[in-house]
């Protein structure tokens, strides 16, 4: 399968007037270049063949952004086709927010509310649980494999932190640093694993990501919920534990799902 042949059969297939600009990012599960859309700066997203075997959904991404365009946190959805692999989106201007020792606590407090109201979406009955699916697919994956005791310890843990009764919330599942982006406001990047899943799954990566003081953690959760005290930070510990045995576990399972299908061709 050639390259430059299989992205212009994506590009034909785009409606109005469209232009490929530079590469942003390639992994083993997409490629997104800038583009122009009718005139609109944005970005696009080409699947690769990996990406059809991840417990990810894209008509279910397509409809979460639509259900929460109205907060204003999250890239508007400009065209997509699930079957060919295309995602393209309004591209959001801002710079990666970095938490210092200087941060206001009016920036922390913000971030905390931004979240949020993210948490405070009503999900549609329809929506996929990404999240539930993607730890099913790993532990498919993983189960009998040299790394199972690897998945037996990350699943252990998530039953134990998981199910202290609180409800689940639609979850950006991914808030990473590079997914956190600031212009006058908070903006969240990067909707592929949205849905349901604990709070505490987003609140632990946000602060892993920033590396949080137990002061600005204090920030954050005022801001996120009006107390300080939302959780102990032995707590806090455990997601953060898990959050990072899960980044190990999704590292190695999209590995092992590209070395499956490199006959299926890649883009270059």
């Amino acid at each position: 399968m050639k390259a430059i042949p299989l992205l212009a059969e994506r590009i034909n297939l785009i409606p109005g007037e469209f232009i490929l600009h530079d590469k942003l990012a390639s992994s083993p599960i997409s490629q997104i270049f800038l583009c122009t859309l009718n005139n609109i700066k944005a970005v696009i997203r080409f699947d690769l063949p990996c990406a059809s075997l991840l417990a990810i959904d894209r008509e279910n991404e397509a409809m979460l952004l639509n259900q929460i365009k109205h907060l204003g946190l999250a890239p508007k959805v400009l065209f997509h086709d699930s079957l060919k692999g295309i995602f393209i989106w309004e591209f959001l201007e801002g710079e990666q927010f970095i938490l210092t020792p200087e941060t206001q606590a009016s920036y922390i407090r913000l971030l905390g509310s931004s979240l949020a109201q993210v948490h405070e979406s009503i999900i549609s009955k329809n929506s996929i649980d990404i999240f539930s699916a993607s730890i099913n697919l790993y532990k498919r994956l993983l189960g009998n494999s040299p790394h199972q005791a690897l998945i037996k310890k990350t699943l252990s843990l998530y039953n134990v932190i998981s199910r202290d009764g609180m409800s689940f919330v639609l979850s950006h599942n991914d808030l990473n640093a590079k997914n956190i982006l600031w212009n006058d406001q908070f903006l969240f990047l990067d909707w592929e694993y949205a849905g349901l899943n604990h709070p505490y799954f987003d609140i632990a990566s946000i602060f892993k990501a920033q590396c949080f003081k137990e002061d600005q953690l204090r920030e954050f959760l005022i801001g996120y919920c009006g107390k300080a005290d939302f959780f102990h930070l032995k707590t806090l510990k455990q997601w953060i534990l898990f959050s990072d045995l899960l980044d190990e576990v999704w590292e190695i399972s999209v590995n092992l799902l590209s070395q499956d299908n490199h006959h299926l061709g890649d883009m270059k």
